[in-house]
């Protein structure tokens, strides 16, 4: 580290911007396809989310309340980093393959390092309000009233793990209130999960494996977009509608059954690293 450096995150940002080489998924990018920031001190670029890549977002590392980690304390990413799962959230997509092939194995020591420095770096929009928990729809639903658009569906399909309230169950299924990437401008991330389902792996740390189904065979374009839109307003979460044309589109790009073909579950739940 340079002179007064603190040694720990001089470590944390040599992991994360060399080995970890963590932006060439959640650093954007941009005309040339090259990374619009390669460190901390190319600006708030850095880290701040990614554009959909294989149909998923690649959440943003900075810290934006909301739509980042500012809200994480060091333990919980040092958690994530070593088992996939936190009090509020599980690994999917491409970064369950981090988590299972590399992350696990790494020292307390390297993965501390890791999250100090994450947790160094600054919000992208210092403006975004923190998230805080609205408890209206949880007591709509406690008392049957499913008139929000969405609500039904969500009840139908998502609550019985997910829970009412939005809070699911700890280290197993993950909480949609507050959620990172249920909060994001873009919900490429959540619309394929609906979809498609996904697998939260084993780690040495946390050996059990749960799996949520793909739902693209009960759910049409329509429907998918009104369970998302339930999803992201509800609970204080705060994020833009999704259109069926959305669902429709990303339906075509993932490949998916159509509505109405049940997959075949030796395939669909088979974990996905």
């Amino acid at each position: 580290p340079a002179k007064g450096q603190d040694p720990l995150l001089a470590r944390g940002a040599y992991l994360v911007d060399g080995l970890g080489h963590c932006g060439a998924c959640h650093t954007p990018r941009g005309i040339g396809m090259q990374e619009k920031a390669l460190s901390a001190g190319d600006g708030p670029d850095f880290l701040a989310g990614s554009a959909p890549l294989e149909g998923w977002i690649a959440k943003s590392l900075r810290g934006d309340h909301r739509t980042g980690i500012g809200s994480w304390s060091e333990a919980e990413l040092v958690q994530f980093l070593r088992t996939g799962r936190t009090d509020r959230t599980a690994v999917f997509g491409g970064m369950s393959e981090v988590v299972v092939h590399s992350m696990q194995y790494m020292t307390d020591a390297d993965l501390t390092a890791i999250a100090r420095y994450l947790k160094s770096l600054p919000a992208s929009d210092p403006g975004e309000p923190a998230y805080a928990y609205d408890d209206k729809v949880s007591k709509a639903l406690y008392h049957g009233d499913d008139s929000k658009t969405g609500a039904a569906l969500y009840v139908d399909n998502c609550a019985a793990c997910h829970r009412t309230d939005g809070q699911g169950y700890a280290r197993v299924f993950p909480a949609l209130a507050g959620n990172a990437v249920v909060n994001g401008d873009d919900a490429t991330s959540l619309i394929h999960i609906v979809l498609k389902g996904d697998t939260m792996p084993a780690t040495h740390q946390a050996p059990s494996t749960f799996t949520m189904p793909p739902f693209s065979w009960r759910l049409n374009d329509q429907q998918v977009a009104d369970v998302v839109n339930f999803i992201r307003t509800s609970w204080g979460n705060q994020a833009p509608p999704v259109s069926a044309e959305q669902v429709e589109h990303l339906r075509a790009e993932l490949d998916v059954p159509p509505l109405g073909q049940v997959p075949d579950p030796h395939t669909a739940l088979a974990p996905q690293h």
